[in-house]
């Protein structure tokens, strides 16, 4: 272990000698070096004429190269187009073109009536005949001009409901059901109610009108349906409607419009980090006030956004509705390293040599902004290998847009930091630069917002925001009662996020996605409350087989007969062409010749079925052909994935080689992929976290401190999803991925700093008072970021937000309370063996002898890193060593019986260190007696 603690001590000293020198590089060029970073930001933005959108929600958010995907591939090179002639609805290899209505009685009542029958056809009338598109050489084109062209004419998925054998059965209340002349009707009504198989109750029925999919004028006219279908007048029924490509179109408006939330977010974090930035304002400090810098640190990830949109624009990758969340994310990381930096900068008051602030604060702080950038571009970058194209992309987005950050943090607000430490040097006042003010005399102050004085100590720079939460979080700490009331909070919290972790439920449902006030919403609502989902699921035979020979015939129905059984399909169902064969005159099994060309007689008579059957190019061999089963009603997403992976099961072990495929198919993919995904990836980002830890701090003990408390928050932020009615799909999916990059944050910030202050007294006080700014600021900040997000009414904007929120408050819990109370405890335990007598003379610590510029570069080291807390009396001595060498005029105050503590900061002339060897002299000999 000597030998890796030497290592990473050579590593340590090797970075920090690396920020040192870039420290003095920016020193002596800050306008330089900020002039280029603002020019390269500004060449990024050049991208932007290269940007491109991607909306399909189908490519968004399903996995692609899913199975699904395959067999749908397989299909397509397969059937052609089945819109263009003899088409049935569940012939589609996709979801095709349409325009879909819901008619539902305004009073949710029965409408098996005349009066809502006329209202339905009125609406049909409407549709068919009143909705126009306007060609460019003043022609116009009705929906039977584009319809898709079924055996009989336009095919309407529930055009049954048109006919009026159908509609004198329904107002008679004669209504079988859920067949109508061999016909499925039960997915068109909605909250039907049967009585020996006859209908006597339903509040509405849905109309889904195809187009043909061979020309774009289809969907021209789609989109004249929603600005015209607003004409529509209806007495005593409500309508619903969309088009197949409302989902899409939806979701990019509802997440346009709340881009306006990001200016106002962007207002609300410049007024904070000027707040947290400024001194307080009861002293009127005009020199020592770092307000400016505040506006320079919203700045620094502005630019960052724009220079990583810009960027990865350019190179070709699309942007997508859920990258609109990532600047409220990036503002959030630059504004807690902004606070890193000007934290680290407070540790350089003491010395007035601008090249060496630089050093102490990048020496300190860089290193610790890298850790926190490092963490969250490794967690994107494992985010960008999956499977979901919206995580993938928001991903690659997201992990440029933390590199430029980190970037501008280094070139653009450390020089602007340099600068303004200049001009606090030159006592110039914080906004009239110009300025230069007299030093401030307290008795005789005239005009204090004219007054100031060279700040000297952290507390002459520290603003209210900055001192009272840390000091809040240290006096609960400090109690018995505080303590105990920690340790029964985290037990609950444990016990509440392990209930709703197990309870989260999966899926996406798609009106979510959309705006509340938008038409699809209102559409999806309806059909997901009050219809049934009954997709017609088809079986395909891949590939050729001798289909006149009774074995072959009898394992295709053994694959259906299967199928049937299984307990989320109707075993009342099924679409066989075969079966419809035989029981005609055409049927002819003699030869397979003899069989192919019967059926192709057959299909003369019965063209429902010819686009279920694929013939070779000598119409002498079928090469495939499709069956059809139907599923019971399923709404959840669990049910709906295991359908899917039971019918696979089905297909993989039967004879012949088949497929099971309907569109939804697609969707289902995430339902079965999504968790085992998550798991993977957030698993796999935590093992690259723990690594990261432990390169930088290499102790194993601390990394299992870390890796607990990471566990904690995951599985806290997945439990209390469940309570804020948040599912798990790819959307949160991303939020999840991000959170163990935000987590590692807070947590290494708390455990370097306790490693550091672990041999002082007061360990959590000391502590919390390096990180506990810069903590609470970075958490607070963002949690007013996201503030904004509660007002947004896309669903993208209001899970991002809310899981952000439990990331950033969990974090925050465990870095100001959980984590303390654990590391107190844990290095208590090896300190208490080790403390440093404070009656022991300075002679007897001969390590006192260590040169205070020793200390300094040791202080920094990873000995701080070892858990072997006998280095901490010599740590204390080389602090008595350094205040003999600071000071030569302090008075004797070695002699009274203080804390080592207050030894450290009063020992500080050569005459009291005499008068202490005196007294050590005759302690020395007293202890010889007692032993």
């Amino acid at each position: 272990m000597g030998k890796c603690e030497n290592f990473y001590g050579k590593y340590e000293k090797f970075t920090e000698s690396c920020f040192e020198k870039l420290g003095q590089f920016i020193s002596k060029h800050p306008k330089l070096i900020m002039s280029i970073c603002i020019i390269a930001n500004l060449l990024c933005l050049i991208g932007f004429v290269n940007i491109s959108t991607e909306d399909d929600v189908e490519i968004l958010y399903t996995p692609s190269e899913s199975q699904a995907y395959q067999d749908r591939t397989f299909l397509q090179d397969l059937y052609p187009d089945p819109t263009t002639a003899n088409f049935e609805s569940y012939q589609l290899l996709t979801f095709g073109r349409y325009v879909d209505v819901l008619i539902l009685s305004k009073n949710k009542g029965n409408i098996m009536s005349q009066q809502y029958v006329d209202e339905i056809n009125h609406v049909d009338r409407f549709i068919q005949d009143s909705i126009l598109l306007y060609e460019t050489d003043g022609s116009t084109l009705k929906y039977s001009d584009l319809c898709a062209l079924g055996p009989t004419g336009c095919h309407i998925l529930g055009g049954v409901v048109l006919g009026t054998a159908f509609q004198n059965q329904f107002v008679l209340n004669n209504l079988t059901y859920p067949f109508f002349n061999s016909e499925s009707i039960s997915p068109l009504f909605g909250k039907t109610q049967s009585q020996n198989g006859y209908m006597t109750f339903t509040i509405g029925v849905k109309l889904r009108y195809y187009l043909r999919q061979n020309t774009s004028k289809s969907e021209s006219w789609e989109k004249s349906f929603l600005n015209q279908i607003s004409n529509l007048k209806t007495n005593i029924t409500d309508i619903a409607y969309s088009n197949s490509n409302s989902l899409g179109t939806e979701l990019n408006k509802a997440t346009t419009n709340d881009i306006k939330y990001f200016s106002l977010t962007f207002t609300l974090m410049m007024t904070y980090a000027c707040l947290a930035s400024a001194s307080s304002w009861l002293k009127c400090n005009n020199v020592a006030n770092r307000m400016n810098l505040g506006f320079a640190g919203v700045i620094t990830p502005i630019l960052g956004i724009g220079s990583a949109l810009g960027f990865v624009s350019g190179i070709g990758v699309k942007f997508t509705s859920i990258v609109g969340v990532m600047p409220f994310l990036i503002i959030g990381i630059g504004i807690d390293d902004m606070f890193l930096l000007m934290s680290g900068m407070a540790e350089a008051l003491h010395t007035t040599d601008i090249k060496e602030k630089m050093e102490i604060m990048l020496k300190s702080s860089g290193i610790s902004i890298t850790i926190t950038s490092f963490t969250d571009l490794l967690a994107f970058g494992i985010g960008a290998t999956s499977a979901f194209v919206s995580i993938r992309n928001f991903c690659i987005y997201t992990g440029v847009a933390v590199i430029f950050c980190y970037i501008n943090q280094l070139f653009f607000l450390s020089p602007a930091i340099c600068l303004n430490e200049k001009r606090t040097l030159a006592g110039r006042h914080y906004m009239l630069c110009c300025l230069k003010l007299e030093a401030e005399n307290d008795k005789k102050q005239k005009n204090p917002c004219m007054s100031g004085k060279i700040p000297t100590e952290r507390i002459d720079v520290e603003s209210f925001l900055e001192k009272y939460p840390k000091t809040i979080a240290i006096k609960i700490l400090s109690l018995l009662a505080g303590k105990i009331s920690i340790c029964i909070l985290f037990l609950a919290y444990i016990a509440a996020s392990i209930y709703g972790a197990v309870h989260l439920k999966q899926g996406l449902l798609l009106y979510n996605l959309v705006s509340e006030s938008s038409y699809f919403h209102t559409y999806s609502t309806w059909d997901n409350d009050y219809f049934t989902t009954e997709p017609v699921i088809a079986m395909c035979i891949k590939d050729v087989q001798t289909y006149s020979l009774e074995t072959t015939q009898s394992r295709i129905s053994s694959i259906i007969n299967r199928a049937k059984l299984d307990q989320g399909i109707d075993g009342s169902f099924e679409i066989n062409w075969l079966n419809a064969y035989k029981q005609s005159p055409m049927y002819d099994n003699t030869s397979e010749v003899n069989f192919v060309n019967g059926v192709q007689t057959f299909l003369t008579n019965s063209p429902r079925f010819s686009n279920d059957i694929i013939f070779d190019s000598t119409k002498t061999k079928i090469l495939s052909s499709k069956f059809y089963v139907k599923s019971l009603n399923i709404k959840s997403t669990e049910d709906q994935g295991s359908l899917m992976k039971r019918l696979r099961e089905i297909s993989d072990n039967a004879h012949p080689s088949c497929i099971f495929y309907t569109p939804a198919f697609i969707f289902f993919e995430q339902f079965v992929q999504i968790l085992p995904s998550t798991l993977q990836t957030v698993g796999i980002a935590l093992a690259v976290m723990l690594v990261v830890t432990f390169l930088f701090m290499p102790k194993p003990l601390v990394v299992c401190i870390v890796a607990l408390t990471l566990v904690s928050i995951i599985i806290g932020i997945f439990g209390f999803m469940y309570y804020w009615d948040l599912t798990l799909s790819s959307i949160t999916m991303i939020h999840l991925v991000m959170s163990v990059g935000f987590s590692v944050d807070f947590s290494v910030h708390i455990c370097h700093a306790f490693l550091v202050s672990r041999c002082e007294t007061d360990m959590i006080g000391k502590a919390l008072d390096k990180a506990g700014g810069p903590v609470f600021n970075a958490a607070l900040s963002s949690l007013l970021g996201i503030f904004m997000l509660a007002f947004s009414e896309s669903y993208i904007f209001q899970s991002f937000g809310k899981v952000m929120f439990l990331v950033i408050f969990f974090g925050l819990l465990h870095a100001a309370f959980f984590l303390p109370l654990l590391l107190h405890g844990v290095l208590s335990c090896g300190n208490s063996k080790n403390k440093v007598d404070p009656d022991t003379s300075l002679e007897d610590n001969k390590d006192y002898n260590v040169s205070v510029r020793d200390r300094r570069n040791n202080s920094e080291s990873y000995e701080f890193f070892t858990l072997d807390n006998s280095k901490c009396k010599s740590e204390d001595s080389k602090d008595k060593a350094e205040s003999n060498e600071s000071s030569e005029d302090s008075k004797d105050k070695a002699e009274s019986e203080q804390s080592l503590e207050d030894k450290k900061n009063n020992v500080e002339s050569n005459e009291s260190l005499n008068d202490s060897k005196d007294k050590a002299e005759s302690n020395k000999a007293l202890e010889d007696k007692k032993k």
